[in-house]
């Protein structure tokens, strides 16, 4: 009420699925603290439309609209609709459904009422009739009524679009939001396509300036100050997505078939980044190029059903659309051809006409074990072995197929055959992801059915004492065994809004209802199984997602901030859970390892735990976990300790380092080593640690300068690690997890283990060239230092002269030691260590085997350093032994061979060659 915000009135349609008394007029006068029902007509038909007189708040317009829906049918019209209007804020009603002008026999359906603000006594209404359907006024406050327009443009789905709006000053122009949006400026009489989007609902006009409107569409609101001369469109974030496909792109693609906006698909995070290149030329690890997926982008199929892609091609991309129709789109030529499975339009028939029926939300579904193989869900299963080109029937009729289902859609004025309501079809469809051919079926109308051989012959599995017409929503075949499935179910459309879901682990021969801890009406959209746990499951409903630790046993909220939402589908991949909701788009929880493993975490009460970690994958030369651990409070100092499958140590962490675990010292220009790791942290609560998992670099020495590469150690190959996490006094904690190669990566485990093998030996040989430069230089460096009190002894001159120019020689071929800056490889040729440190970085660009030049290489340089160290050896043989005597001779003390670089002190600099 304008005048008293505390007063209050509330149309209710109810909820369309059954009888129910909530329906009618309600009022408050104590602002909402009190409701009273005002007026009722009966427990199937509610309010679809209810006005205020603009001048007098007393005065009230209702529209009754008696309405059903059940799964297979939708109801538009009966002996409930009409109109009434009371004088008296709702104290009393009058019927005003038959008064003269109205038409006078025949149901009713759908009524939109609107009044001139500009003139209160002109009222228009637009009501469903089968034989006088269409636009009538009023100017007598709806005593009497002239028939203006029977367009059916403003009728054609009378359910969906009743609605009139009249303008507040002008008594002659009256907007009809419609497929398109109508307008009339000469008081209804005609009415001619006006501004707005597609699917128009509502309209919002300034009483002040009419110029200035809002339209309502499917897509968003558009505004206009210009009586629609200009607009500027919006769009609000409530995309209602059917279903979520994730597709084997990397990072993976969130895909789905969003109401009234078309299919899209988009990545879910940023493409890991490449590795690093020396500043001088060095080589770094592969990179990866920028995504030509920035945002979401269109795809195949239109604003219904599935979407899928080739799991071996994820840019060749499948979606439905209602009436049977699928498209296949390859992203990269932008070229689509059409490949429905049934090209026999259905638009406008009775679901019987059909041999083949394809609901609106059709499962199209690519098989586990060949990326050619797709199902599509009719009331059969059909199934294509080469993308789709060409489909085959490899199903009996996988319904009840009940003839009282099978008939029109909407009536008894209007139909409505859009497929929305084609029932009797085959709703989801799941191909074991452990063996190829185990395909369970779940219809809309409550049959599941199992097929062992490749589709051969199908068994009819339905849980027993079912109630009635449930429609299998999802269901999914466990990642884990082979003859355990879950299914979720629901009857919402039946006016039951009970929670359904079912486990099986004996392909179907008995089944066990799973909803305990659900709240009892939020009803099921679909199920899936933790691709790590076995028997964590997580559950959607129509408001939310639930999660079980104990395979269905008992439920608990996984709301978190997710809003009260319906929740239609989830896909889990990597360490995520991606859900599609119908009003909030996508959402994304990332890194579930923490949920995965919370019952462990409590059951060890305060003591340190360590999440087991998702596998993870070698991305760009480089495996890097993230380790997830809970510590009670003050714990001390956290090391982690990595071993390999045979238990060997690899890699130790610490939150006390205070330098570097693993890193090597670049040159100026070259390849500098990797950057160290950040520590472990040892704050109470939860911690995670990301630990690049790379091998020990090649030994450097102080000062060293290369173009090629310095030996930064190669990433660890796939398989199986274990971690080790002590904090303070506690017992070590352990871990194991699986390294997985890059799945865009055509090359075997064999093949990186082979590129990781000859790395470290390549590696190793780097480490050899430096070391026997740190000998040398240490050797020089104890000579120098005892010349001064060796001084009166020319010979120890002469003979330190003369080994020193020996070393000198072998040290120039293992390193170039003119290097001074970061550039001048470029003007000195690079000697063995820096030739060994290129070998290296080839070897470990890219993820492949070593490509057989790098062997070649190696038999080419290996020769070569070998024989250097061996003349190492023998100069320092000969003359070691006569220099140590002349010092033991003089008391001095003898020289002792290190490869170990003495720290730099003040006494000891650091060595200039």
């Amino acid at each position: 009420d304008p005048g008293n915000p505390d007063v209050v009135y509330v149309g209710a349609l109810g909820h369309v699925f059954g009888p129910n008394a909530e329906r009618g007029v309600y009022r408050t006068s104590d602002g909402g603290k009190n409701w009273k029902k005002i007026l009722f007509r009966n427990d199937s038909t509610g309010i679809i439309d209810l006005i205020l007189d603009p001048s007098n708040s007393k005065t009230i317009y209702a529209a009754f609209w008696q309405a059903g829906r059940t799964p297979w049918s939708l109801v538009s019209g009966g002996a409930g609709s009409g109109l009434f209007k009371s004088t008296d804020g709702g104290d009393s009603w009058k019927e005003i459904t038959r008064n003269p002008g109205l038409p006078q026999q025949g149901a009713i359906g759908n009524i939109g009422i609107t009044v001139s603000p500009a003139k209160p006594n002109r009222i228009w209404a637009l009501i469903e009739h089968e034989a006088n359907g269409g636009v009538y006024r009023s100017d007598d406050a709806g005593a009497t009524w002239t028939f203006l327009s029977g367009d059916r443009n403003l009728r054609q789905r009378a359910w969906y679009f009743s609605k009139l709006y009249a303008d507040p000053k002008d008594t002659n122009v009256v907007y009809a939001p419609n497929v398109s949006p109508m307008i009339s400026k000469d008081g209804g009489k005609t009415f001619a396509r006006g501004w707005g989007g597609g699917d128009n609902h509502d309209v919002w006009i300034d009483p002040t300036n009419p110029a200035r409107l809002a339209m309502a569409h499917d897509n968003g609101v558009i505004f206009t100050t210009d009586s629609g001369k200009t607009s500027i469109s919006t769009t609000t974030p409530t995309g209602q997505y059917y279903h979520v496909h994730l597709t084997s792109h990397f990072p993976y693609h969130v895909c789905g078939a969003k109401q009234d906006a078309g299919s899209s698909c988009g990545p879910v995070r940023v493409a890991p980044a490449g590795g690093r290149g020396g500043g001088g030329g060095g080589r770094g690890a592969a990179t990866t190029p920028a995504s030509p997926y920035s945002t979401f982008y269109g795809v195949a199929g239109g604003e219904s059903g599935y979407i899928s892609s080739n799991p071996a091609d994820p840019d060749i991309m499948y979606g439905a659309n209602y009436g049977g129709s699928m498209d296949m789109l390859n992203m990269r030529t932008g070229k689509s051809i059409a490949i429905d499975p049934w090209p026999l339009n259905p638009m406008g028939h009775d679901a019987k006409d059909s041999r083949y029926r394809f609901q609106w939300t059709y499962p199209i579904v690519h098989s586990p074990h060949d990326p050619n193989t797709i199902y599509a869900g009719s009331n059969v299963v059909f199934r294509s072995t080469n993308g789709g080109l060409l489909w085959t029937p490899i199903s009996p009729d996988l319904t009840r197929h009940d003839p009282r289902t099978l008939g029109a859609s909407g009536g008894p004025i209007t139909k409505d055959q859009t497929s929305v309501e084609y029932y009797g079809t085959v709703f989801t469809i799941a191909e074991s992801p452990r063996t190829k051919g185990v395909i369970w079926t779940g219809s809309d109308d409550g049959l599941i059915y199992l097929s062992r051989n490749n589709g051969l012959a199908w068994k009819n599995v339905t849980p027993k004492g079912l109630p009635d017409w449930m429609r299998w929503s999802i269901i999914e075949a466990s990642p884990h065994a082979t003859g355990t499935a879950f299914v979720a179910g629901n009857r919402y459309q039946m006016d039951d809004f009970a929670p359904y879901l079912y486990k099986t682990a004996d392909y179907g021969v008995t089944w066990t209802k799973i909803v305990n801890g659900i709240t009892a009406d939020h009803f099921t959209r679909s199920i899936r199984e933790d691709l790590y746990r076995p028997g964590l499951l997580y559950a959607s409903t129509e408001r939310g997602v639930w999660i079980s630790y104990d395979a269905g046993s008992n439920w608990k909220a996984l709301q978190k901030n997710l809003p009260p939402v319906p929740v239609h589908d989830m896909m889990l991949r990597d360490d995520d859970l991606v859900i599609a909701t119908h009003g909030r788009a996508f959402w994304v929880m990332e890194g579930l390892a923490a949920l995965r493993w919370a019952p462990e975490e409590v059951a060890v009460g305060g003591k340190p735990f360590l999440y087991k970690p998702a596998p993870v994958f070698r991305l760009n030369g480089q495996a890097s976990p993230t380790f997830v651990y809970r510590l009670p409070a003050d714990t001390g100092v956290v090391k982690f300790e990595l071993f390999d499958k045979a238990g060997k140590l690899l890699l130790t962490s610490s939150s006390s380092d205070t330098a570097p675990t693993n890193a090597g010292r670049g040159g100026g220009g070259g390849f500098g080593g990797p950057q160290a790791p950040a520590k472990p942290t040892n704050r109470g609560g939860i911690n995670r640690y990301t630990w690049p998992m790379r091998y020990k670099n090649a030994t450097a020495f102080r000062n060293m300068i290369t173009w090629a590469g310095s030996g930064n150690g190669p990433a660890m190959e796939p398989g199986t690690y274990k971690v080790t996490m002590t904090a303070g006094n506690n017992a070590p904690v352990s871990a194991e997890f699986v390294v997985k190669r890059d799945p865009r990566s055509s090359a075997t485990d064999a093949d990186l283990m082979e590129q990781t093998r000859f790395a470290l030996q390549v590696r190793d040989r780097i480490t050899q060239a430096n070391e026997g430069v740190i000998t040398i230089r240490n050797l020089k460096r104890e000579m120098d230092e005892r010349a001064p009190k060796m001084a009166s002894t020319t010979e120890f001159a002469d003979l330190v002269k003369t080994f020193s120019t020996k070393l000198g020689t072998v040290e120039d071929s293992l390193y170039q030691t003119k290097n001074q800056s970061g550039q001048d490889p470029l003007n000195y040729p690079i000697r063995l260590n820096d030739q060994m440190g290129g070998l290296m970085s080839f070897v470990a660009g890219g993820e492949r085997r070593p490509p057989k030049q790098s062997y070649d290489v190696y038999a080419v340089l290996g020769p070569k350093l070998d024989a250097e160290i061996a003349r190492l050896e023998r100069v320092i043989a000969t003359d070691l032994p006569k220099v140590n005597a002349m010092l033991k001779k003089a008391g001095q003390p003898e020289i002792v061979r290190s490869k170990v670089e003495p720290p730099v002190t003040a006494a000891r600099p650091a060595f200039v060659p």
